[in-house]
């Protein structure tokens, strides 16, 4: 590791690395999402947003969830997402931006450490330690969210915590709040991790902001979904109730988390970075505590499952932790930095495969290729214009337009409402409420595929097979 570290400066290895890693982020990402392993909740969500949004239509109300672009999490960051959907209108726009965001964050992290003038040796084996976590790749994989995008931010945010200049630090702290209401967690535990770094006046500013960020988003979003009564409901009716069962009867959490489930998320996130984590590293494992501890207490097991975006301050706050650390560690002898640098490549690749979920391409993913193909080829002949009704795993290839709703939801209203419903054919595999790939006729999308099409059909829908997998109905 070191000799490589000689033949080239760490800055060039870090950048090669970013942009080899986003590449990757992109193409598996961007596969996956071929091969319709990508669903409407929630990227479809935001390619219909930003659709809107492009559109000019930002007080519009978006069909997949029957809200406006802003009323879901007040996410301002939406607003000059739409202008890039604009110009570039494809879910592959959204996919390319978050790969490149997270793709970024070891060249970042390097540049950091170099500044701090760490020893070689052990930023790379910090670069190891990210680019092989499972947390980034399956967070980017089938799915889409702003506050995933602003993981640079993040990190820049903390970083610039003890320094005199406020630009930088006050400019990253808001664009970070602008992605969603929740990221006030995020503003608490940097504000935490301020005082605890001594930066006390830095660090109530930090947390005033964050809190009237998160009282003006909740209000403005109001007429979306109430996503603490839905996550926390059963703590509580109102906030209060919530933190009083906390305190009185924290136990209650053992009821929608097991004791193994809670282990298994925190040794996923955790394991690569776990041989770079010194005392020094405290502050800012502490400062995770607001976004972990929601994560732990959340009644929706996705927000402890690493293939959401519920856990990136996280994930940023333990490369910090990192950079902390890497003062002690340098003062180690180059034998025992060689040991470390091996044994992080070790537990970070076992982290990799045990979580990281590569084997869902061969069973999950590419067997559906064949239906893919006949999708897509189908869904060219649809105009942007033309509402449509279609199943949750098509919807998110065709979002971007006014009007499309999922036959899953059973909330569509009539069919003379929609120009064109396009559905999976019988033959065609789905992982509908299972896991596991089954065929349409063998599951429960099955009957609900049928219901549409004899209601499509009676309503003077003329239908169309393409070979065995797609099935076209248009009004005659």
């Amino acid at each position: 590791m070191s000799s490589l570290s000689k033949k080239l400066p760490i800055l060039r290895i870090a950048a090669f690395v970013a942009i080899g890693y986003s590449l990757i982020l992109f193409l598996t990402a961007s596969l996956q999402h071929f091969l319709l392993g990508t669903n409407a909740f929630d990227i479809g969500l935001f390619v219909q947003f930003s659709w809107l949004i492009g559109q000019g239509k930002v007080s519009a109300i978006g069909s997949l969830l029957n809200v406006s672009p802003l009323q879901d999490h007040f996410s301002l960051l939406l607003l000059p997402l739409g202008l890039v959907y604009r110009i570039f209108p494809s879910p592959l726009t959204l996919i390319s931006l978050q790969s490149v965001a997270l793709g970024s964050l070891p060249f970042i992290a390097a540049w950091i450490a170099w500044r701090r003038q760490i020893r070689p040796t052990l930023i790379w084996t910090l670069l190891i330690a990210i680019t092989l976590s499972p947390y980034p790749f399956l967070a980017n994989r089938g799915d889409f969210h702003p506050d995933v995008l602003t993981a640079p931010l993040m990190l820049i945010a903390i970083v610039e915590v003890t320094k005199a200049r406020r630009g930088w630090y006050y400019i990253s702290l808001l664009l970070t709040l602008f992605a969603k209401n929740a990221q006030a967690l995020f503003g608490f535990g940097l504000g935490a991790y301020a005082c605890i770094k001594g930066s006390y006046r830095r660090g109530f500013t930090t947390i005033a902001i964050s809190l009237g960020w998160w009282f003006l988003a909740s209000a403005l979003s109001s007429e979306g979904q109430d996503h603490v009564t839905n996550r926390l409901g059963y703590l509580g009716d109102t906030k209060f109730q919530i933190v009083g069962t906390l305190i009185s009867k924290p136990w209650v959490i053992f009821e929608v988390a097991s004791i193994e489930q809670i282990f298994l998320y925190t040794l996923g996130l955790c394991l690569p970075f776990l041989f770079l984590l010194r005392k020094k590293a405290g502050p800012a494992l502490l400062a995770c505590l607001p976004v972990y501890v929601t994560n732990l207490i959340s009644s929706r097991g996705i927000h402890r499952e690493l293939d959401g975006h519920y856990s990136i301050a996280i994930f940023v706050f333990l490369i910090v932790g990192c950079l902390d650390s890497m003062p002690a560690l340098s003062e180690f002898s180059g034998k025992i930095i060689h040991r470390i640098s091996w044994l992080t490549l070790v537990f970070a690749m076992a982290a990799f495969l045990g979580y990281a979920r590569i084997g869902y391409f061969q069973t999950r993913y590419w067997p559906r290729l064949a239906e893919a193909q006949e999708f897509h080829k189908a869904s060219q002949e649809i105009g942007e214009k033309e509402s449509v009704l279609t199943s949750t795993n098509y919807a998110v290839h065709l979002a971007g337009r006014d009007k499309i709703e999922q036959i899953e939801r059973n909330e569509f209203g009539e069919y003379s409402e929609f120009d064109v419903i396009i559905l999976p054919g019988m033959n065609a595999k789905t992982n509908y409420a299972s896991g596991k790939l089954q065929f349409v006729s063998d599951s429960k999308l099955g009957p609900i595929v049928s219901d549409v099409l004899k209601g499509a059909e009676s309503e003077g829908f003329e239908c169309i097979n393409y070979h065995k997998y797609i099935t076209t109905c248009r009004q005659k």
